[in-house]
């Protein structure tokens, strides 16, 4: 499957390495459709793409703040990427409340039918609401840089495929840095090359030999 990088790289030279659930993403980089989200890493740097969650900043509920946009961070800023499990329990605990003061009042009930009834409602909604505490629950894959982080929800995503992705960005940072020592930045389009190279091989722009003050 071909991918549209047009729009996504900040540079025309990045090569693409990797994509969160490279399926069920596909959209994203084919048809341009940011209707969802996606992580993509390339040699340089790491995308997120669509909805952008926010894992620093939760809303009223326990859920993430989610915008929509992009954000870039360069494989040698992010310091971590791990899998974090979130909640939303409001709704659930609400739920549980309910039915803890239904049943009260069914004990305090006089009659007996209204006992009964207030006692199923009771029983109903701590059910539902355990179940909601429980199903809310979602698992997202943190990836933190000075500043800020990345969390993509990874409910479609195996645990192989996770670690896989996690493995990726690991071993593309370490490439990234390990390099860093030997290139210096083209003046002219800012590309890193080489610390020897007489001409930048992105624009062609000669280099001029460093001197020590």
């Amino acid at each position: 499957m071909k991918y549209n990088y047009k729009n996504l790289f900040a540079s025309q030279h990045e090569k693409f390495i990797a994509i969160l659930g490279q399926d069920y993403f596909s959209s994203l980089l084919v048809d341009d459709d940011l209707s969802d989200s996606a992580i993509i890493v390339s040699d340089k740097r790491v995308y997120q793409v669509g909805k952008l969650f926010e894992s620093g900043r939760r809303i009223h509920g326990g859920g993430l703040l989610v915008n929509r946009g992009k954000k870039i961070v360069s494989l040698q800023d992010v310091t971590a990427a791990t899998s974090k499990e979130m909640s939303q329990p409001v709704p659930g605990s609400a739920l549980v409340v309910f039915g803890a003061v239904a049943a009260s009042l069914g004990l305090l009930s006089d009659v007996k039918q209204s006992t009964i009834i207030m006692l199923v409602v009771a029983l109903l909604s701590v059910a539902v609401g355990i179940f909601l505490i429980i199903r809310l629950k979602k698992r997202y894959l943190v990836i933190e840089y000075p500043g800020g982080s990345m969390a993509q929800p990874v409910k479609f995503i195996t645990d192989t495929e996770l670690n896989l992705f996690q493995g990726i960005i690991l071993v593309e940072k370490e490439r990234v840095v390990s390099g860093a020592a030997d290139l210096k930045e083209c003046p002219n389009c800012g590309e890193k090359i080489q610390l020897t190279a007489k001409l930048c091989r992105f624009c062609g722009e000669q280099q001029h030999e460093q001197t020590q003050e």
